[in-house]
């Protein structure tokens, strides 16, 4: 039986950090969950508040698992990575723009419930987003910044009535 040589697959190393990443989320998502007080409201164990967290994360932990699986079966480039290989991807400008990104939502997941009313923090976060990736001309991005931010904090109290921080 002759078997067709199997083409490398670019992303294989990607694949497998990711998988590994994503195994570690999943695996923490699973353990919180289990861990989310039940007893209190007289919730059976079925019925307690982390039970669809608890299924997302196994659903998660099984999609991770076969992520790394298929990635660890397939031809293509090793899992060491060089100081070029790091060079290179800090050098890239989607790198910067991600790690932007990134840090503008940790501080924005900071500043949340540490006394500046939530429309003001998540305002500012959408104006400061907006306006370092020049989505749109200065005043457009005040108005989407304001109204959004205004119509989520009215939806969440008065409609949903879940207080927001």
């Amino acid at each position: 039986m002759n078997r067709e040589p199997q083409i490398e697959y670019p992303l294989r190393r990607q694949d497998i950090y990711a998988a590994v990443i994503l195994i570690v989320l999943a695996l923490f998502v699973i353990v919180e969950s289990w861990r989310m007080p039940r007893e209190f409201l007289g919730f059976p164990g079925y019925a307690g508040p982390g039970i669809v967290t608890g299924l997302l994360g196994l659903g998660l932990l099984g999609m991770a698992v076969t992520l790394l699986v298929r990635a660890c079966r397939r031809p293509g480039a090793g899992v060491a990575i060089s100081r070029t290989d790091i060079r290179s991807y800090l050098a890239n400008p989607p790198t910067r723009r991600f790690g932007l990104v990134l840090l503008l939502c940790v501080a924005y997941l900071l500043s949340l419930g540490r006394g500046i009313p939530y429309y003001i923090t998540t305002g500012a976060y959408l104006l400061v987003t907006m306006a370092v990736f020049r989505a749109a001309s200065w005043w457009v991005i005040a108005l989407v910044s304001g109204l959004a931010a205004t119509v989520l904090a009215v939806v969440f109290n008065k409609i949903f009535l879940v207080p927001l921080p």
